[in-house]
């Protein structure tokens, strides 16, 4: 039989910096960076992969797929984002409790079952020993971790809720669906979504050692390097970054086949890791206090300051 798939689930919120941290890994030898994939049958299915090919002429996402299911058009999308509803974030306050999480489990039909093989055909079709997925949310891991075939570890990635509440303020071009722009949130939506999906990833995953480890976004583009080998070890396998950025924080990168995601996952050449502070001089200062407050305790509770400047602690 074979061994089970190994992944490394990236949990929490979004615009945590998850893409930047997720293409540096894939560049690693052994590493399949795959993007936000539970997204591949609402939107990534009919967009671009991260080579810049349409997913479904990609030759890795069509051999994943052709190997997964037999063609890349087997499974029906529309079915899959369906099925996927029943257990989104509407319902995370209801998933409290190991119990009403197996019970909403049971009303996904075949859908975890279908994103076993994606996983599995992946590894098969790449070879690689690793699997990253940057969807965050939560409760989709949940679905990855009920599955025999797959090995769930999970990385919360964390950043200060202002720094994020700023990167929802931007408007950007998806890239992904060309024409089509990412989402803009408020300081009270982006503050909400931070907290739910925060605490979430916590109270399913932090009582687990061996699966949960949490990192700081603001430390790994300090340290990259110190921290990737700390991942290495929590998945226990070779992550060595000092190929990829020979000065520590400086390097070059190509492309890898994201699925969906940040539009950075299109980004290749030269990478240079720093503090991204910007949120301190540019975001509207009402903007900033409302996130202060609806985010106090995070703020506490990951480390960081309330002063106008983040103060990041070195791992």
């Amino acid at each position: 039989m074979n061994e089970p798939v190994k992944v490394l689930y990236i949990a929490g919120a979004g615009r945590t910096g998850s893409t930047v941290l997720e293409k540096l890994l894939g560049q690693i030898p052994g590493v399949f960076a795959g993007g936000e994939l539970t997204f591949l049958w609402g939107y990534a299915i009919k967009g671009r992969c991260s080579c810049g090919l349409p997913l479904v002429v990609c030759p890795v996402w069509s051999a994943v797929l052709t190997e997964a299911y037999g063609a890349v058009d087997a499974v029906d999308p529309d079915e899959m984002v369906e099925l996927r509803r029943r257990f989104d974030s509407r319902y995370l306050p209801l998933m409290v409790t190991d119990g009403v999480r197996r019970r909403m489990l049971a009303r996904l039909g075949p859908y975890p079952e279908t994103v076993e093989r994606l996983y599995a055909a992946i590894r098969s079709a790449t070879g690689c020993n690793l699997i990253v997925d940057s969807s965050k949310e939560p409760h989709y891991s949940y679905i990855l971790n009920s599955r025999p075939g797959l090995d769930v570890y999970v990385l919360h990635l964390v950043r200060d809720p202002r720094a994020v509440g700023f990167a929802w303020s931007k408007r950007r071009e998806q890239k992904g669906i060309p024409g089509s722009m990412m989402e803009i949130r408020s300081p009270a939506v982006s503050a909400t979504y931070y907290g739910v999906s925060n605490v979430a990833t916590e109270l399913m995953w932090a009582r687990h050692q061996d699966r949960y480890l949490r990192v700081r976004y603001e430390d790994f583009v300090l340290q990259p390097i110190e921290v990737v080998d700390r991942i290495g070890e929590f998945v226990g396998e070779p992550l060595d970054l000092r190929s990829v950025l020979p000065d520590g924080r400086r390097g070059e990168v190509t492309a890898t086949h994201s699925a969906w995601g940040n539009p950075n996952r299109f980004d290749t050449g030269t990478i240079e890791l720093r503090p991204d502070d910007e949120w301190v001089g540019r975001m509207d200062s009402r903007a900033r206090r409302a996130i202060e407050v609806l985010n106090a305790p995070f703020i506490t509770h990951y480390g960081y300051s309330f002063k106008h400047r983040s103060s990041p602690t070195r791992v």
